[in-house]
Order: structure tokens, then sequence, then C-alpha cells
């Protein structure tokens, strides 16, 4: 008994004595690392270009966007917008471009581009995943869209 209490103050003692040893600090939280978007405007069609830019995040204007490459066109008249960006895999691209078709009123399917036409507010709009691209073009009605995207889905080859 005279053992255990012994060695009980000895515990208590030394345990009393010593400094408290501060708590390793907390790893600061890393902030989301910046996606590298490359330049590829150099992939846009020519004629009619009015100007063409790297965007680095929220592509054409979209919250869950995330940057790309960007182009303004007038042609016959009209103006309207191609842009695209890069993902890691075609099974991201799919997704991403699923996301937008979300947004879309009276989307209607595309098959031979496996994307979808429809209005994104006033303004019509046809996004399309292109094997690691998602594809857009705003401001043109299906038929106008449809060769726009035939042409830019050409130079994504």
């Amino acid at each position: 008994m005279l053992r255990a209490i012994a060695l009980t103050a000895v515990v208590v003692a030394a345990g009393c004595g010593a400094p408290e040893q501060a708590s390793p600090p907390e790893p600061e939280q890393a902030a989301a690392p910046v996606e590298q978007i490359r330049d590829e405007t150099h992939r846009f069609r020519k004629e009619g270009l009015v100007e063409a830019k790297v965007v680095p995040n929220n592509l054409a204007g979209k919250d869950f966007m995330p940057g790309g490459n960007f182009a303004e066109y007038e042609k016959d008249g009209k103006k309207y917008q191609v842009f695209f960006t890069v993902r890691r895999n075609a099974e991201v691209a799919t997704f991403l471009a699923m996301d937008y078709k979300a947004i879309l009123s009276d989307a209607k399917f595309i098959p031979h581009f496996g994307g979808y036409f429809g209005m994104d507010g006033e303004t019509p709009t046809f996004i399309f995943p292109k094997q690691k691209y998602v594809v857009g073009i705003t401001g043109l009605d299906q038929e106008d869209a449809d060769q726009a995207g035939r042409v830019i889905a050409g130079y994504l080859n």
C-alpha cells in the first residue's frame, strides 16, 4: 500500500513541474491551386473574329465554369461568342456540359453533337462536350450554332 502511495506521489510530482507542451501548430489552409489555363486562342477560326482571350475563371460569365478560351465574332451582321475549356478527361467534360445544360430552358438534345441547345435567359446557347473539351456557342440560332459548332470542333482535333 505504501508503495502505491509513493508511486502516485512521484507521478504527480513529475507532472506538476513539467512545462506544458504547446500543441503543434495547425497547418495553414492551403489555398486552392489556381488552375493554369493555356492560351489556345489560335484554335478559333479567324474569319469574323473580333476578339479572342483567355478567361481565368467563370467562363461565359458562369460561376460554375472554370477558365478557358473565349472569342467574340461578328459576321453577316450577327454577333456571337464561342468558348471552350479543357478538362482532364472526357468524363469530366461531359459532366461539366451537363451542369451547363441544367441552366438552359427548353434544352433540346442535339444527338450528332451529344450536346444541348436552349435558352440561357434571353440568349440562345449551344453547349456540347468534345473529347476533353466543353464547347459553347452563344448568340446564334440552332442552325447557325450547329455550323459554328462544326467549325470549332474541327479546330479542337
